[in-house]
């Protein structure tokens, strides 16, 4: 595994604690691991991007990404933490997951 591929796997494995803890109702801890982990999923991003610019086969929706970070922060401020959850899981895990399937 590339080391790219691996940081964005390590990211996902982040942002799937954060989920685990939210279903958990663990609304504080969630929170602070979800803050810290913002700036993994930022990297994971630009790894996908930077992918993606090295490789023109390589087919990454970055739309869907900005949609799916903006309909987690929507429901965040207004305070659906299991709709967050459920948008960093079945949305974002599941969409970077599979890019990265896709990568070599």
């Amino acid at each position: 595994m590339t080391d790219r591929k691996e940081q964005i796997q390590n990211t996902i494995d982040k942002v799937q604690e954060v989920v685990d803890l939210f279903y958990q109702q663990n609304d504080k801890d969630a929170l602070e691991k979800f803050i810290v982990t913002l700036e993994d999923m930022t990297s994971a991003i630009d790894n996908l991007a930077a992918y993606k610019a090295e490789n023109p086969g390589f087919e990454m929706d970055e739309k869907k990404i900005c949609n799916i970070l903006n309909d987690a922060m929507g429901a965040l401020q207004s305070d659906d933490k299991v709709l967050m959850a459920d948008i960093l899981q079945y949305d974002f895990v599941e969409y970077i997951g599979g890019l990265i399937e896709n990568m070599e």
